[in-house]
């Protein structure tokens, strides 16, 4: 009688799974229910609208307001930032159509700043540093024969350093470096070129407002403020669409 039943069993399994193989090929009726198919592997992949980029910067015009000498004056005279300074960048974003995002990070080197007292020339001595992260908006404004034009406008932080401040003529010693965190804002404009669908090299100019940078006293209670900071610069740099 096991056995018996054993072999029914599978009869039925034998039937209904047949049935179930003949009902595929068989076409739909109207109005009547679908077949049950396979469900189709979901993969969500990585997108390849995302994209890393790097950056050089050559600052051709470090600029600022004014620059005062604080608590225990001589004036200063003549103040001036060194304009010779590079900047070094990276950063990650994403790609839609014509519109493109990222977020970015830039470091320069030290910015000399000398000043007149009226005992003698460049009797101010300080170097300024600065690091900047923004996020960016850009809007792409066609592309031919694999050039892109592109403007864009940038909000985010400027951290600037006010190092080794110091006036010989006073003897006063050396500053401690200081450090502030400022809003910071950047307006862009260039071009990119398109060398292969992952790789673009990119040329353009960029203003960035950095705020104010200040040092700490000095032993005679002298102290610098380089108010308004800002810059005009050249970059270059590329960006890697990632697959």
């Amino acid at each position: 009688m096991r056995s018996f039943s054993k072999a029914a069993a599978v009869g039925v399994l034998a039937i209904l799974f047949g049935n179930a193989a003949k009902a595929a090929d068989v076409p739909q009726l109207p109005g009547a229910p679908p077949f049950l198919e396979d469900v189709p592997l979901l993969v969500d992949e990585f997108g390849s609208n995302w994209y890393l980029r790097g950056d050089i910067g050559y600052r051709f015009n470090n600029d600022f307001d004014r620059a005062r000498n604080l608590d225990n004056p001589p004036a200063l005279h003549n103040p001036d930032l060194d304009n010779k300074t590079w900047v070094f960048g990276g950063g990650v974003g994403y790609k839609l159509e014509w519109f493109r995002a990222d977020l970015t990070f830039d470091v320069s080197t030290k910015a000399k700043f000398e000043a007149n007292s009226i005992i003698r020339d460049n009797d101010f001595r300080a170097k300024i540093d600065t690091v900047t992260g923004l996020v960016n908006a850009y809007g792409d404004l066609g592309t031919w024969w694999g050039f892109t034009p592109y403007v864009g406008a940038g909000v985010g932080f400027a951290r600037l350093k006010a190092e080794g401040f110091r006036i010989p003529s006073q003897h006063a010693g050396e500053a401690r470096s200081d450090e502030n965190w400022n809003l910071a804002w950047a307006l862009m404009a260039g071009v990119s070129y398109s060398i292969s669908p992952n790789f673009l090299i990119d040329a353009g100019y960029r203003h960035i407002s950095m705020g104010d940078a200040w040092s700490s006293a000095d032993h005679d209670r002298n102290r610098l403020t380089v108010k308004n900071l800002s810059s005009d610069e050249v970059r270059i740099g590329f960006r890697y669409v990632i697959d």
